[in-house]
């Protein structure tokens, strides 16, 4: 909470009230918890406060009189599926394609809705807006609106954000969150993310030219090009501590707000509670966040995991999509939904194997919990080299996993005693 006080300093030196414009189009729960304190808060400080959310924070028609939620759950989370159900671990440079694609054919989505239409049909002004950093076509919005805005991060900056901003940047010093791979490089290495950085940047600045003919065939061709309008961009706000972005330097208006979706730890239900407490040995946590679908993983990956679990002393707590795991070992028990910051924080877990979300990784953090990384998308690869740098895990490649591995990564985490 007194992150978001000096947010509201830095924001507003006068007591009036303004009119604020959230753009949050990432259908993921994880980015949404993120923003949703912040413009809680602003709206609990008298501020007239509108989301463009696909998680309203309120039922419909439960909102305080001064938000207004424009709810865009169902046609971007049937689309989001796509990203969830494809595999994006063997190629990066094939990743930033496909997302630059995907993120575009969403927002256009999205920007055509009947809820959006209607909403810019009110004509509404506005002053200030918060855009997610993520989703560059969302930058229309300071053409449409014609003012300032805080980008805003979920996690760390993508691609473009820090030069855009003034921040330092450098694909091995002070990385982006795409990368893979920044210590203990050989210089093949080296070279070959030194491509990936580049090649991924190209990519990424020439789709903008398809970004711009898209929306400015939607908006009228006044449209200035997405490059002018980041040029709006008044503040950068980042969702992570200085630490896990490197140290990085930043200008004055960069502010880093790590763990900004966390809460006071709550009682556990009782049954969970009790499960726990019971475990002889143990408990190892794994759990892949919001956006994989762990049934969906090959069945040899599935076999390894399920082999692994059956050799282990420990019971093992599963939040899994599906009622059944395959081969399940007495000692596996599986929910579809578990209360993970504060499950993590009971003493009796002794391991999160992870896909290495940046709430996630916070989390383990804050409990104190060893972590296994296992990255699947995003920004997972850099969170989990970051688990060996600091001596908090260990990390396995999902393409490569191995039985020997994974209770190789298990038995020495848990009885590393740094």
């Amino acid at each position: 909470m007194f992150n978001i006080i000096i947010i509201l300093v830095y924001v507003f030196h006068e007591s009036e009230s303004a009119k604020i414009l959230g753009v949050f189009p990432t259908p993921s729960i994880s980015h949404q918890v993120v923003f949703r304190p912040v413009m809680l808060e602003l709206a609990k400080s008298g501020h007239e406060v509108t989301v463009i959310t696909t998680d309203p924070a309120y039922p419909k028609g439960q909102a305080p009189e001064n938000i207004t939620e424009i709810d865009l759950h169902d046609i971007s989370y049937e689309h989001w599926k796509i990203l969830t159900e494809r595999d994006h671990g063997k190629d990066p440079v094939e990743f930033i394609r496909f997302v630059n694609d995907f993120i575009l054919e969403l927002f256009v989505k999205q920007l055509k809705s009947s809820e959006i239409q209607k909403f810019l049909r009110d004509n509404r002004k506005f002053d200030l807006l918060f855009i997610e950093s993520c989703i560059r076509p969302a930058f229309v919005f300071s053409y449409i609106y014609n003012a300032p805005v805080i980008e805003f991060s979920s996690f760390s900056g993508v691609i473009s954000s820090y030069e855009a901003i003034g921040a330092a940047a450098h694909p091995l010093i002070y990385p982006n969150a795409m990368h893979r791979r920044i210590y203990n490089l050989t210089l093949w290495e080296k070279i070959t993310e030194l491509y990936t950085h580049y090649t991924s940047a190209n990519i990424f600045d020439k789709h903008e030219e398809a970004e711009n003919k898209i929306l400015k065939s939607i908006l009228g061709s006044d449209m200035p090009d997405l490059h002018d309008l980041r040029q709006k961009v008044r503040m950068m706000f980042l969702n992570v501590h200085p630490i896990w972005d490197f140290n990085r330097p930043v200008p004055p208006n960069v502010l880093y707000l790590g763990g900004l979706h966390q809460k006071p730890q709550l009682k556990l239900p009782e049954d969970l509670n009790s499960y726990l407490d019971s475990s002889k040995h143990g408990v190892i946590y794994m759990s892949f966040g919001t956006n994989v679908k762990p049934s969906i993983f090959p069945p040899e990956k599935l076999k390894i995991f399920a082999n692994v679990f059956s050799k282990l002393p420990y019971d093992i707590l599963l939040k899994w999509d599906e009622d059944e795991f395959p081969r399940l070992s007495k000692n596996v028990k599986i929910s579809k939904w578990l209360p993970q910051s504060d499950l993590l924080s009971h003493p009796k877990v002794k391991l999160f194997i992870t896909q290495g979300g940046l709430q996630s990784t916070d989390e383990a953090i804050t409990a104190g919990v060893p972590l296994v990384g296992i990255p699947i998308l995003g920004d997972q690869w850099l969170n989990v080299e970051q688990y060996v740098k600091f001596n908090i895990g260990k990390c396995i490649l999902f393409e490569t996993l191995t039985e020997e591995q994974l209770l190789d990564a298990i038995n020495t985490v848990i009885n590393d005693a740094r």
